[in-house]
C-alpha cells in the first residue's frame, strides 16, 4: 500500500501500489514535486518523468524507489497532514498511524 500527501491540500491518499498510481495524478505535478509518497513500511518513492509534458500531450511518470525502508518516513507523511482522503482501508489519520506503529 502507498501513501500520498499532496503538498497543497495536505491530505493523504491511499493506494494499492506504486505500479498503479491515481489516474487523477498528471506528470505536471509529479514534475513539480507536489506529492511525497512513502509506502506502509517507509520505503520513499520519487516520481520519474518517462514521457515529458507538451503543448498538447499529457506526459507520463512511474514512481520509483528512492532510499532505503524506515518506517519513520511513512509517520512523517501523517505527521505533515491534516486529512485522509476516504479509503477502503483506513477511517482515519489515527487508525492508519496505529496500523503502521502496531499501538
Amino acid at each position: 500500500m502507498l501513501l500520498m500527501l499532496g503538498l497543497d491540500n495536505k491530505v493523504i491518499v491511499i493506494f494499492g501500489s506504486p505500479d498503479d498510481p491515481p489516474r487523477r495524478l498528471e506528470a505536471i505535478d509529479v514534475e513539480n514535486d507536489e506529492y511525497r509518497f512513502c509506502d506502509d513500511k517507509g520505503q520513499r518513492y520519487v516520481g520519474v518523468i518517462t514521457r515529458p509534458v507538451g503543448w498538447f500531450r499529457a506526459g507520463a511518470f512511474e514512481l520509483r524507489p528512492d532510499g532505503v525502508p524506515d518506517l519513520k518516513n511513512a509517520i512523517d507523511l501523517i505527521d505533515q497532514a491534516v486529512g485522509l482522503e476516504a479509503n477502503e482501508w483506513f477511517e482515519s489519520l489515527a487508525s492508519l498511524r496505529r496500523h503502521l506503529t502496531g499501538a
